[in-house]
Parts: structure tokens; sequence; C-alpha cells
């Protein structure tokens, strides 16, 4: 588990990072601006605000795989990884697999 506090990633067991987290990470810590405890206080506590923040990391997460993907079945590959930790227990499981591949598949054709 690595996690945002602002601009920082903290990577307590010290794996190494591929490029899609850090894009996800960087989206946290932009969202947290100024308040980044009340940020936290409010991710834990509040479901909703969990879910309504993992839906543009995991946005972000999925775009950078699909910016390195060769083919479509690694963009189908990516989908399904993205979607599967999004809709998992880390998060809470707020959300299905298939409503995370909705979600996602649903912003990449917004922002084509």
């Amino acid at each position: 588990v690595i996690f945002a506090w602002g601009h920082r990633i903290y990577n307590p067991e010290r794996i190494e990072i591929p490029p899609q987290l850090i894009s996800h990470e960087a989206v946290h810590g932009h969202r947290q601006g100024r308040d980044i405890e009340g940020w936290w206080r409010r991710y834990i506590d509040e479901p909703a605000f969990r879910l309504a923040e993992e839906i543009p990391a995991h946005q972000a997460e999925y775009l950078a795989m699909v910016e390195l993907a060769i083919n479509r079945n690694e963009r189908r590959r990516a989908l399904k990884t993205v979607a599967k930790r999004m809709a998992g227990p880390l998060y809470g499981a707020l959300i299905t697999a298939s409503q995370a591949r909705a979600t996602l598949a649903g912003h990449m054709r917004n922002t084509t």
C-alpha cells in the first residue's frame, strides 16, 4: 500500500512504484489541497467521498496504462486490472468490478 500526503507519496514497503500508480497518487495529492488532514478524515469516514476520490485517481491510473499499451488486448487487460483494484477490499468494495469498468471506459470515451 502506498498513499499520498499532499504531493508526497509514502511507500512504507519500499516497493518499486510503477508510473500508473504515481499518476493515481498524484491525483489524490492534488485533490487534498491545503486541508490534507480534513481530506483524509473524510476519505476514511465517508464511503461516498472515498469512491468520489477514487474514481478520478483510477481514471488517471488507467489512462497512464493505456498510453503505454501496445494493442487493444493490453488496453483491455489494463481496464480489467484497474477496475478490479477499484472494486476491491482496499477501498471498501464500494463499487462492483463491472461498474468500475463502465466508469473507466466511459471516461476514456469522453476524453478522446
